[in-house]
């Protein structure tokens, strides 16, 4: 009886230890997955991302120079499913620059609640935190203009109104009237170098 044990034993180890080789000693393959349901549906062999889309976007940032010129940088965002008008802010105000001429002016906690569309017109809905008060007015002037110019880069949206927490606001530190919608202001764009002309 305890010769029978001790058979049972080691076969046993013996059929862990051969379980135990990588799967690509006992297929010649990485990573095969077997499907043992009886159905003809292949088994899923990796976890998806729950947020896979990526998308580029031009954004406009802010010169740390304090020069009032807004410069286009191209980045990529995991927008996820959201509409590409409301991750197209997301990534303004989410991403850093990626020259280091550039800064990112939007307050710590700030948090796009939305973009509505209608017409021609975006409307942007921020958190709290974007309207704080004693931010100067290059900082309000040029965060104002990154958003418009941000969004005015989609061809269907020319003007862009601002909203807090679901409201309309006049200003944030009173050097910008934000009640009525804003166009895109050529003034604070990069100027073309004339030597390109």
């Amino acid at each position: 009886m305890l010769k029978k044990i001790c058979m049972v034993l080691m076969l046993v180890l013996l059929l862990a230890v051969t379980g135990c080789e990588p799967t690509e000693k006992l297929t010649g393959k990485t990573g095969e997955v077997k499907d043992v349901t009886g159905q003809n549906n292949p088994v899923a062999t990796e976890l998806k991302d729950p947020n896979p889309l990526t998308r580029e976007f031009v954004v406009y940032r802010i010169q740390k120079n304090g020069e009032e010129i807004l410069i286009p940088e191209k980045v990529r965002y995991a927008a996820g499913n959201k509409k590409a008008e409301e991750a197209a802010v997301e990534a303004l105000v989410n991403t850093d620059p990626v020259s280091k001429q550039l800064t990112n002016l939007f307050p710590a906690g700030t948090q796009v609640l939305g973009v509505k569309v209608d017409g021609d017109t975006a409307t942007v809905n921020f958190n709290q935190n974007f309207a704080s008060r004693g931010q100067g007015s290059f900082n309000e002037r040029m965060m104002i203009n990154a958003v418009v110019c941000t969004l005015t880069e989609f061809p269907a949206i020319k003007k862009v109104k601002f909203l807090v927490e679901g409201k309309e606001i006049d200003t944030i530190s009173g050097h910008m009237d934000l009640l009525d919608p804003l166009t895109r202001n050529p003034d604070v764009l990069k100027k073309p170098d004339k030597k390109n002309k």
